[in-house]
């Protein structure tokens, strides 16, 4: 749940209301986030019969530091190929002239 005023946006994670700072063309983007957030703790506390929100809140941040740091990686592995494969083509078309 998502509500704006001149202050910035109150989110609702996991019961709770939480008050941020944001720009409005950011604030759906937030929503969007606090929204999976959210969901992600509801599964982890129903799959791992959690009562406590805050171990709930912790796992789910500590898996999506996981997913984000993979996907840092990936990226940095694809700008790696691609340097290489520049360097291939700027070198073959050297040879070329």
């Amino acid at each position: 749940m998502i509500a704006e005023d001149s202050k910035g946006i109150s989110i609702e994670i996991m019961g709770k209301q939480h008050q941020f700072s944001c720009s409005a063309e950011q604030a759906e983007d937030l929503n969007q986030a606090a929204n999976n957030l959210a969901v992600m703790c509801a599964d982890i506390k129903k799959k791992n019969s959690m009562v406590n929100s805050e171990r709930a809140l912790l796992v789910a941040s500590i898996n999506l530091s996981y997913s984000l740091l993979m996907a840092n990686n990936k990226l940095k592995h694809s700008q790696h190929g691609q340097n290489a494969l520049i360097s291939t083509l700027k070198s073959a078309l050297y040879k070329t002239e």
